[in-house]
């Protein structure tokens, strides 16, 4: 198992409601891409900045839970990735026993574990399948066959932002090709009918 690490967390450029969650290897340069809502991003972006709320947000309301019931996170495990959907399990002890594992969405199994300081973990053979490298300086080789149109768009926004227009170009050409397959199987279906 692979330990990462929450790097950033970016808005969707097109809706200013939806983020790209980056989880990165903590001793390698492979990053996962996670799309996340608001109240996720929001969640995981107080936890990161160490940031408290008068009232408790459910990701404090479920800490406490556990701190209540003298049980612990271990770590959260990303498990699989299906229709561009990342799966996860939390699991939890109680004095050194395994007490429950409990499937969540990774976003908001991210945003207890950094408030519970429980490692992230994911099998190395789906992190090689579904990482994007840091390679020459920032620039980054993506694997566009599991990224959702999407993220796609956001890693695009950002690789424009920082003038890597080479990087850009590439996705805008994933992007387009996707658009038109969709195009074809559309008319492809309409002519079977």
């Amino acid at each position: 198992m692979i330990e990462l690490v929450v790097s950033d967390i970016l808005s969707k450029a097109s809706d200013d409601r939806a983020y790209v969650m980056i989880l990165r290897e903590r001793d390698g340069l492979r990053k996962i891409l996670i799309a996340i809502g608001f109240a996720e991003a929001q969640a995981i972006a107080f936890a990161m900045k160490g940031i408290d709320t008068k009232r408790p947000i459910t990701h404090d309301l479920f800490k406490n839970l556990v701190g209540a019931l003298g049980a612990t996170m271990q770590c959260v495990t990303i498990c699989k990735i299906s229709d561009g959907t990342f799966y996860s399990n939390m699991l939890f002890r109680k004095e050194n026993e395994e007490l429950c594992e409990v499937d969540a969405r990774t976003s908001d199994a991210v945003a207890i574990a950094l408030r519970l300081a429980a490692p992230i973990y994911i099998d190395e053979e789906l992190l090689d399948r579904v990482a994007i490298r840091d390679e020459w300086g920032g620039a980054i080789s993506v694997p566009i066959t599991i990224a959702d149109t999407e993220t796609l768009r956001s890693v695009m926004d950002k690789a424009i932002k920082e003038e890597n227009y080479e990087l850009a170009m590439k996705i805008k050409e994933e992007i387009d090709s996707r658009l038109s397959n969709k195009e074809d199987a559309g008319h492809t279906d309409e002519n079977e009918n």
